[in-house]
């Protein structure tokens, strides 16, 4: 599963900034909506394979 990351605006104009943490990205990514259990699971299992975390997600999936 490709990961694509852009700058948003703000952060072009910010000074200094050349580059990007990914793995904050992906820390700090919004826990997936449950229905990607049901809708797509290969995708919730990647996303968990990148950023392992209990969530309301992981239940569905294991209760389906």
């Amino acid at each position: 599963m490709p990961f694509d990351a852009a700058l948003t605006p703000d952060q072009f104009a910010a000074p200094g900034i050349t580059s990007i943490d990914i793995a904050a990205l992906v820390r700090h990514a919004p826990d997936p909506d449950p229905a990607l259990a049901g809708a797509d699971p290969d995708r919730l299992l990647a996303f968990l394979f990148l950023s392992p975390r209990p969530c309301v997600a992981v239940d569905r999936l294991l209760h389906a």
